[in-house]
């Protein structure tokens, strides 16, 4: 056998050694620290800050979006504390974006999570001021970029007047210092919504010297409104009301009608007051009171108060006795007039006429008066109250129905609308509550779902239909947390929650990703410069970001480690292993050895 042969079969068999020996090399190497690089409020500007940090410290560090615990220093950018919990050693440097500041601000908006198809979108906004005395605030809606709602406010005028020592005595609405107060004013609109849902309404807040943008997102409802009718008795004003409700698509109408005892008119999908079924309907709309027996109030009035659904009483006469005092709110005087009177409403809802009339004195928190008889004194004839987490709505307007006919059906519309409203304060069976629904690409939010019936059995959630998201229990009793956490892609996201097993309750709710979009702002809250204070950091603008660069490098240093590492184990040692033999044996045949 020559010497090359000898060579490559003996390395051959080497490898083939090591390879079943298997040894392991320890080698001593540095280690990438981990930075975290987190925006606490999403802008444009922080984006362009994170990009900066990103592409000057990749090569160093091993660069994560959120603060976690295995990290070793942290760039927090943005301009206010959030409160989130962090890890006490950590050392965190700060970037504070500048924001413009702003003479107006969007303090509040208020606007429901869906609303069923052609039907207005009710947007409350609270402003507060600083500074606009004398100025004019334009409160401008848009949704998908068009104009769907305006209306003006002007500030009043804040000015310390001298009094006769020459002084200046501040007003009440002037601080001590002779600064102005906060002036605070709140408007709502009814916009109709265009395009397709789910729709990002956006709110401008336009003054001469600021302009304040706030974001929010309403779904479009795709189940009708559940309508329970029961009358112990007929009723011409239930019979009416019905009438007035079967003819809107938003609303699927069932109900039960006592003609005499044991016999009663049923419809399809009808539910007893005491089914635990009943908790799967918005609104129970009750005729003919003084036929109400005790059990009946009692269901009614844990319906309203644990259920968190509305209940309506139409009386046809003054209750003078028996259960269903209970469920009055307050007192009520009968008033007959000769001729009908046209009641006084909030616009846009129709005004009704009632010759038979309650006035009802029913006031404490939560309390509104749909309809009242025109004049100077308030006269509530149509109120609405809270009832524990629900709402009850009686209606003194005993004999509305015999004019129904009247200014253009407006008996119908009136109570479609009314009915609408309680059904949409109504929460679902399961609710589904984002913070914030509206996402930045790369944003996170908190769901929050609440089950209102306490049923036993497994809670899921998906993100897509395919995306699990993990829900676990709260301190409160049927309350489940959870964390949603985009991806950089921006759209349109499904989240579903199913409760139970058998007869399993669902609900589903949207999330929209998308750049540029401007969530509420909370109202004033500490610095980010208070975070990086309590965590032996630095704060800078975004114009010193080179000094904080140096900030992490001090405190984050590469880590030397130990790390053992099996070579042989690598699939490339076949290939010397393979050429060799080859080789071998084809030296062999070409001297025509076997």
């Amino acid at each position: 056998m020559s010497t090359t042969n000898a060579l490559l079969r003996g390395a051959a068999i080497a490898i083939a050694v090591a390879g079943f020996v298997d040894p392991a090399v320890t080698i001593s190497g540095s280690v990438r620290p981990k930075l975290a690089v987190a925006i606490a409020q999403p802008s444009v500007e922080a984006d362009r800050v994170r990009a900066r940090l990103r592409a000057d410290l990749e090569s160093s560090f091993e660069i994560r979006p959120a603060i976690a615990s295995d990290i070793d220093a942290a760039i927090v950018i943005g301009n206010r504390y959030v409160g989130e919990p962090v890890p006490e050693k950590l050392p965190i440097a700060t970037v504070t974006i500048v924001e413009e500041s702003a003479s107006v601000r969007i303090a509040r908006v208020d606007a429901p999570p869906d609303v069923p198809a052609a039907t207005a979108i009710h947007v409350g906004v609270d402003l507060e001021a600083r500074a606009a005395d004398g100025r004019t605030t334009d409160v401008i809606v848009r949704i998908g970029g068009l104009e769907v709602g305006r209306v003006s406010h002007r500030w009043d005028e804040v000015r310390p007047k001298p009094d006769t020592a020459d002084q200046v005595r501040p007003k009440p609405d002037i601080t001590h210092d002779g600064r102005p107060a906060v002036q605070r004013w709140r408007t709502a609109l009814d916009v109709v919504p265009v395009g397709a849902a789910p729709y990002v309404v956006r709110i401008e807040a336009i003054t001469s010297d600021s302009r304040a943008v706030a974001d929010t997102l309403v779904d479009l409802r795709r189940e009708p409104f559940r309508v329970q009718f029961y009358e112990p008795r007929p009723s011409w004003a239930a019979t009416f009301v019905r009438r007035a409700l079967e003819s809107d698509a938003r609303f699927e109408v069932a109900g039960i009608s006592y003609s005499s005892r044991g016999i009663a008119a049923r419809t399809q999908g009808d539910v007893p007051l005491g089914d635990p079924r009943l908790d799967q309907v918005d609104v129970v709309i009750v005729g003919g009171l003084d036929k109400l027996s005790a059990g009946d109030v009692r269901s009614l009035d844990r319906f309203m108060r644990e259920r968190g659904g509305a209940v309506v009483l139409l009386p046809d006469e003054r209750i003078t006795g028996g259960p269903s005092l209970d469920l009055f709110a307050g007192a009520a005087t009968e008033r007959l007039l000769e001729r009908p009177a046209k009641l006084a409403v909030e616009p846009p809802a129709a005004s009704i006429a009632a010759s038979e009339l309650l006035v009802i004195h029913a006031g404490g928190p939560g309390a509104a008066v749909l309809a009242s008889l025109p004049g100077g004194d308030v006269q509530p004839v149509v109120v609405s109250v809270a009832r524990g987490d629900g709402r009850l709505l009686v209606s003194g307007a005993m004999d509305a129905w015999r004019f129904r006919a009247a200014d253009h059906m407006a008996f119908d519309r009136f109570w479609q609308s009314a009915v609408a409203g309680l059904a949409l304060s109504v929460p679902a069976p399961v609710s589904i509550g984002v913070e914030p629904p509206l996402l930045w690409p790369g944003g996170r939010s908190d769901v929050t779902v609440r089950l209102r019936s306490h049923r036993e059995g497994p809670i899921s959630a998906t993100l897509n239909g395919n995306q699990p998201i993990r829900l676990t229990p709260g301190a409160e009793a049927g309350v489940f947390h959870g964390t949603i956490a985009t991806g950089v892609a921006a759209g349109h996201l499904r989240l579903d929650v199913t409760a139970g097993d058998a007869n399993s309750l669902t609900a589903s709710r949207s999330v929209v990703v998308q750049a540029g979009v401007r969530p509420l702002s909370p109202g004033p809250t500490p610095s980010l410069a208070m975070l990086s204070s309590s965590h032996h950091g630095i704060d800078v603008t975004a114009g010193r970001l080179a000094d904080v660069e140096r900030f992490v490098r001090r405190a984050a240093v590469p880590s030397v480690a130990r790390v053992e590492h099996r070579p042989m184990r690598s699939l490339w040692w076949l290939v010397p292993f393979i050429s060799c033999l080859c080789a071998e044996w084809w030296m062999r045949r070409r001297r025509g050895l076997r």
